[in-house]
């Protein structure tokens, strides 16, 4: 939507793209690209890393803050803050962080005569947009992701601060259905749910280069929730009935851990740790593979997936999809209509629905078709752009132009059974 005077947005976040290579928060990165195109005049607020100055992407500021010397700006990014050990000196930098980053928030918002602030991760985050909320009038909007949630679980300091910050945001935002619950229940706030979609470009999809040895793909951060070695163990299961490969994209802490399972399984011939791919590549493995296996987890924090991007992208490209039946995966994957959900954890019940998939052809066509007509319904790009671009103008008591009238939005359409 096109907006006759451009509303003034800031984005906040920890982490974003340092580089236009760089892989970080892609889904956030597409997001403002889309919201900018859109007519909005919009910035990113994000922390300096290891020295890193502001600079543009996509056509974007990102105004950076520094917070301590160089070597040592390190909190965010990459591994990011909660997976660093808790030194005396970690404890210190948090507070720089916090304290260089409400300072520079509202010298920034001031300059810049921010209307509204997209505050992601509201903790710790939301303390940053407390002085531009009382002392310049600016709108926040505090989208919830998961990983918060799951530090507010595990602390009841960080459990009665983060409440404490959702219910001063005007209004909640969360990108599932189950990221909106937990927020209700630390809060009693409801959410408005504001998904993301694909940032992968799917193209014609076609059957896998070894058609007689199916492939199946995995995709994501390689750390514990991913549930990784849950597949490994379910995929001697698997070979005792069908012969297949296994590409699993990304790193992670978890990396050396799951070769090393690998090898002591046998599966060295079987699965392939492919590291980080490119987007093309990540398309082309996307359209030559079988299935797209997604066997995520509660981890040992209580942490599991907020949404889960990939399984967006997998679907794009019609593909069937098993997924563990966990967190936000339930408002993408609808058991027996979008793909096959089973229970956590549960590597005989994986292997099943793995080995259902692969003898029943007709099935694997008709949840690629389900998953992707799922997608382009409540996933679509243009429909988030349009909703989070309509979030804003009520924050700030506008409307949308008469051509450009509300229409369904996703949270107000995503099926009951999600």
């Amino acid at each position: 939507m096109k907006t006759s005077s451009p509303l003034r947005i800031g984005v906040v976040t920890s982490t974003y793209a340092r580089s236009t290579d760089d892989p970080q928060v892609p889904w956030m990165r597409e997001q403002i690209r889309r919201l900018k195109d859109s007519g909005l005049d919009i910035e990113v607020f994000a922390p300096a890393y290891k020295g890193l100055g502001s600079h543009h992407i996509d056509g974007v500021k990102v105004n950076r803050f520094r917070y301590g010397l160089s070597q040592h700006e390190n909190l965010t990014h990459d591994e990011g803050a909660p997976n660093k050990k808790k030194t005396l000196f970690f404890k210190a930098m948090v507070l720089s962080y916090l304290f260089f980053g409400t300072l520079n928030i509202l010298w920034w918002c001031k300059k810049k005569n921010i209307q509204v602030l997209h505050v992601h991760w509201p903790f710790p985050h939301g303390i940053w947009s407390l002085l531009p909320k009382y002392l310049l009038g600016v709108k926040i909007l505090a989208m919830s992701h998961g990983a918060e949630l799951c530090l507010a679980r595990n602390s009841k300091p960080i459990r009665t601060v983060l409440g404490w910050l959702l219910k001063r945001a005007d209004i909640c935002c969360a990108n599932s259905s189950h990221t909106a619950s937990e927020v209700k229940k630390f809060s009693g706030r409801d959410s408005v749910i504001t998904p993301y979609g694909a940032t992968v470009q799917a193209k014609q999809s076609r059957p896998s280069a070894d058609a007689e040895v199916p492939t199946l793909l995995f995709c994501g951060r390689l750390i514990q929730r991913k549930g990784i070695d849950v597949l490994l163990r379910a995929l001697p299961s698997v070979l005792e009935q069908k012969q297949v490969k296994v590409v699993i994209t990304g790193e992670g802490d978890r990396k050396a851990e799951w070769q090393a399972l690998t090898t002591k399984l046998g599966l060295d011939n079987t699965v392939r740790f492919a590291g980080f791919v490119s987007d093309e590549e990540l398309a082309e493995l996307y359209e030559t593979s079988d299935l797209y296996v997604h066997p995520a987890i509660f981890d040992d924090k209580g942490d599991t997936e907020g949404l889960g991007v990939v399984l967006i992208e997998a679907l794009a490209h019609r593909k069937a999809v098993v997924a563990s039946g966990v967190g936000g995966i339930i408002d993408v994957i609808i058991d027996g209509e979008t793909g096959l959900l089973v229970p956590e954890k549960d590597e005989a019940a994986l292997a099943s629905a793995i080995i259902r998939v692969l003898e029943d052809p007709a099935l694997a066509q008709r949840l690629g078709e389900g998953g992707f007509n799922h997608v382009q319904k409540f996933f679509d790009w243009n429909r988030i752009t349009k909703q989070v671009s309509e979030i804003y103008l009520d924050l700030l008591g506008k409307a949308a132009p008469a051509s450009e009238a509300p229409q369904e939005t996703v949270a107000n359409s995503l099926p009951e059974a999600i």
